[in-house]
């Protein structure tokens, strides 16, 4: 649900900014309409990301025999919330650091597949997550380029 509505407010924005054919040149969004767009996808993937860690510390607590890895888990996501923004965008190292936070989740994953825990809506949540985050850093390098 929450895929098709950024992607539906992503190309709402797109189409109504979208330059006539009498104005189209060879750069149709402006810088400024890519950052805005970028700053946007991260605040959700920052929010995204807030929301999975809450997500994890609610699991450890009803899953006492799995407490230490969704704890991990929910440490990850909100430890994810510090790489998703634009500081690195004068460096050109702004992508990097966004993919910083994909490595957070996959440290999460990790945990879980070592910890043998199989707990269907804790992969259905990553995914999402992963959603969310893959909207973010294209905007991202879209902007970097």
């Amino acid at each position: 649900m929450n895929r098709i509505v950024i992607f539906s407010a992503i190309f709402l924005y797109l189409f109504l900014h979208f330059p006539s054919q009498t104005e189209a040149g060879v750069e149709l969004v402006k810088a400024s309409d890519k950052k805005a767009i970028a700053e946007k996808a991260l605040a959700v993937a920052r929010k995204e990301s807030v929301d999975t860690s809450g997500f994890f510390a609610g699991l450890a607590r009803r899953n006492p025999a799995s407490k230490a890895v969704l704890e991990k888990c929910a440490a990850e996501f909100k430890e994810a919330v510090q790489f998703l923004n634009l500081k690195g965008l004068e460096g050109g190292t702004a992508s990097l650091d966004v993919h910083y936070a994909l490595d957070d989740a996959e440290s999460c994953e990790s945990a879980l597949s070592s910890g043998h825990v199989h707990i269907r809506s804790a992969t259905a949540r990553i995914q999402k997550w992963k959603t969310v985050y893959n909207a973010a850093e294209a905007a991202v390098i879209a902007l970097e380029n």
